[in-house]
């Protein structure tokens, strides 16, 4: 049977340093190290028998560190003497275990490091690792240390485990972007949401391998880690080797956009999970861009970029953001309140600033029937034509920068007075609205001998998935004719479409389907030139197909 132990804190962490009081100049002489001990006793010791350092030993015993700081290891640690701020400020008296793991980790472990580390010559930004992850300066001269805000009362007391420096004050602890995001209340709902994302994952390479017993691995001392997969995703923002610029939605502007993101991602109602999905979806697009890395960009005041990475389970690849300008500006709209922390800032606002996002363009390339490029689909019986790629070389600068890569879709009948029918695959729809556009490029661009540019005449249905899951089709247009001239980007109209309206409104997402899932969202062009129409060309050469976004904002 496996044993599972969760590694306290306290033991898988560094522990972080401790504060001290000094203010006078008198107290160099009083906190001299003690020859007499001669590093015989542990830091615990002479903690507990310096009168000047009583209050810090409350601390320590009420969270388990009278018996670490015991302990055959070499720490190396900052005290606070009686008097400090965080003394008055925080009582032990009728503690809950909350508070406690928070004493523990914000003031005890923000005093302790690990190793030895003295006070010796100029020092100059000299960095240490806390125990709580945390680092704090410890600098200064011979005449004058410091450690983060305190300063350094006596140095270098030797104890057979360490050494300890006694401080004037306790160091201030400054939290990261998530630690803050837990203590603010305004912004709870996106706290929780991020929250959801967290797991227990067993460290197997960290854990002792026992016997194995029937054929199974048994293990003497199991390491089971927490780790939060949006972290990955989105931005470290629980680290403090980097840094970001982070945007918060107040729960009010939270559930403003929710009520709008919830819209692009309705199922079909016979699907069990129609309604959790929608809330996940919806949720994690909202989550997406708001943290920005302060060194992905060169300057993050001109402009900022997404720490977006990469999606759900690989499906797709997700394109980092970039704000500048005014859109950058807009991020700032309606700030309520900004926090300096220790691995970059928080912004509280209370309106989400920027575009729909998840609400993009979705592109098919005209080559992709062939199943050779970066097409959506590579089904060969989707394309009732002769077919091939042409290249556009790079050299023909115009006609190159034209085209979406420079490659195109040829697609011409079997037979002389045949007409192609080619069907488009798009996933990934949202139940919003599109613009259903497709790109014809003229013969020439591909055999500049061609001199005789014939236009091409052809009809387009768009098929789609309805509310219940049912194939449904929509005649996008019907004889539409191009101009073989120019590279013509043609907009489909639903047919019988009010005046004015120029796109078509899915009514259900096809958004990461899963395994065995079809997308139904298909665009069937079929050349429609008669047998003795001369006047028209039969060759269909597409460059992309494309479903441009239609927004309110």
């Amino acid at each position: 049977m496996k044993r599972k132990n969760i590694v306290l804190k306290a033991l898988t962490c560094s522990v972080a340093a401790l504060a001290f009081t000094a203010c006078t100049d008198t107290w160099d002489s009083h906190y001299e190290p003690k020859p007499e001990l001669n590093a015989t006793e542990t830091l615990w010791d002479l903690i507990e028998a310096d009168p000047e350092l009583s209050e810090f030993a409350a601390y320590a015993k009420a969270t388990g560190y009278d018996v670490i700081l015991d302990q055959n290891r070499a720490y190396t640690i900052w005290v606070p003497v009686n008097g400090a701020d965080y003394y008055s400020a925080h009582s032990l008296e009728g503690i809950t275990d909350s508070l406690l793991k928070a004493y523990q980790f914000e003031f005890v472990e923000n005093h302790v490091a690990d190793y030895v580390h003295n006070a010796s010559g100029n020092m100059s930004d000299n960095q240490i690792k806390m125990l709580n992850g945390k680092y704090n300066r410890f600098e200064g001269s011979p005449s004058s240390y410091t450690f983060k805000n305190a300063e350094v009362a006596a140095t270098n007391i030797a104890a057979k485990n360490g050494v300890l420096h006694k401080i004037s004050n306790n160091a201030i602890f400054t939290p990261n972007i998530w630690e803050q995001l837990e203590k603010v209340d305004s912004i709870s709902l996106l706290c929780d949401f991020l929250k959801s994302y967290d797991e227990l994952y067993f460290d197997e390479l960290n854990s002792v391998q026992g016997p194995t017993v029937g054929g199974e691995v048994t293990y003497l001392d199991s390491v089971v880690i927490e780790r939060n997969e949006w972290f990955n995703r989105f931005g470290q923002i629980n680290r403090e080797d980097s840094s970001y610029t982070m945007f918060a939605p107040t729960n009010k502007a939270w559930r403003e956009m929710y009520e709008k993101a919830k819209t692009y991602f309705v199922y079909e109602t016979k699907n069990e999970l129609a309604d959790s999905l929608q809330d996940v979806m919806a949720k994690d697009f909202m989550v997406r861009h708001l943290v920005f890395s302060n060194t992905i960009q060169k300057s993050p005041q001109d402009s900022l970029t997404s720490y977006c990475t990469s999606a759900i389970n690989g499906y797709i690849t997700i394109e980092r953001e970039t704000f500048k300008g005014d859109e950058l500006k807009r991020l700032y709209n309606n700030l309520v309140e900004t926090y300096e922390l220790s691995n970059g800032t928080l912004n509280i606002v209370d309106s989400y600033n920027y575009r729909t996002l998840w609400h993009d363009t979705l592109r098919v390339e005209g080559e992709s029937l062939l199943g050779e490029a970066e097409g959506l689909t590579s089904d060969f019986e989707y394309a009732q034509s002769n077919k091939e790629i042409a290249s556009i070389s790079k050299d023909s600068v115009d006609k190159y920068n034209q085209t979406r890569n420079g490659r195109i879709g040829v697609y011409s009948p079997s037979t002389p007075t045949g007409n192609p029918t080619l069907t488009f695959t798009v996933p990934n729809v949202l139940s919003a609205k599109y613009r259903v556009k497709v790109v014809l490029v003229p013969a020439n661009f591909i055999n500049y001998r061609d001199t005789v540019l014939l236009p091409n005449k052809f009809n387009a249905t768009l098929k789609y998935r309805d509310v219940t899951g049912k194939s449904k089709s929509m005649v996008m247009g019907k004889d539409i004719i191009s101009d073989p001239t120019k590279v013509d980007t043609i907009t489909l109209i639903p047919n019988k479409a009010e005046e004015g309206v120029d796109y078509f409104e899915f009514p259900v997402n096809e958004y990461l389907l899963g395994t065995g899932v079809t997308p139904m969202t298909e665009l069937e062009i079929k050349g429609r030139v008669g047998s003795r129409e001369t006047e028209f060309d039969r060759v269909l050469r597409i460059d992309q197909i494309y479903l441009e976004p239609v927004t309110e904002e």
